[in-house]
């Protein structure tokens, strides 16, 4: 199956949530994500309803339109929160963990499968304890990340194999 195929129709009620959270918090109407969608308005709000089948292509257009995370919005359904997808919007953080993934799999190759599942997981847990350590500290960490901050993070800096997204 190519991954640009990959169906999420199980996540629908999680992410129909999801995407209407997005849509509101960006401030946008349906009209608006439907043109930038380049779908009819009756199709987007289908779509958002969790109408229909879901593909992570449409997930990556709608992420175009919104500016969001698409790998947060594929989560919804197995985290079973439509509010992940919302507090990735504007972090990127799961599609910044999977570019960081695709770079380490492309210097290492198949030297990962040499990687110990109780490393990974210990490396895993101080990367993450490390972030709450940062958040814990809000005023500073805010402050030096909106300080370091350029443009935004957008979906061409992620170029994944066997994925392809339509070119405008």
């Amino acid at each position: 199956m190519a991954f640009s195929s990959l169906d999420l129709s199980e996540s629908n009620p999680c992410l129909s949530r999801a995407l209407r959270a997005i849509r509101r918090h960006r401030g946008l109407k349906t009209s608006e994500v439907a043109r930038r969608m380049n779908m009819a308005q009756r199709s987007y709000e289908l779509f958002e309803a969790g109408g229909g089948r879901i593909t992570f292509s449409r997930i990556v257009a709608f992420a175009e339109a919104t500016d969001c995370d698409p790998f947060a919005l594929a989560l919804v359904g197995p985290f079973g929160s439509s509010e992940f997808a919302v507090h990735c919007a504007d972090t990127k953080l799961v599609m910044i963990m999977i570019m960081t993934l695709q770079e380490f799999a492309d210097e290492r190759g198949s030297d990962i499968s040499f990687l110990e599942p109780p490393n990974v997981i210990a490396a895993l847990q101080r990367l993450f304890t490390d972030l709450g350590a940062r958040l814990d500290d809000n005023e500073a960490f805010l402050s030096k990340w909106l300080d370091g901050r350029v443009g935004r993070i957008g979906l061409g800096a992620l170029s994944l194999r066997g994925f392809h997204r339509k070119k405008a």
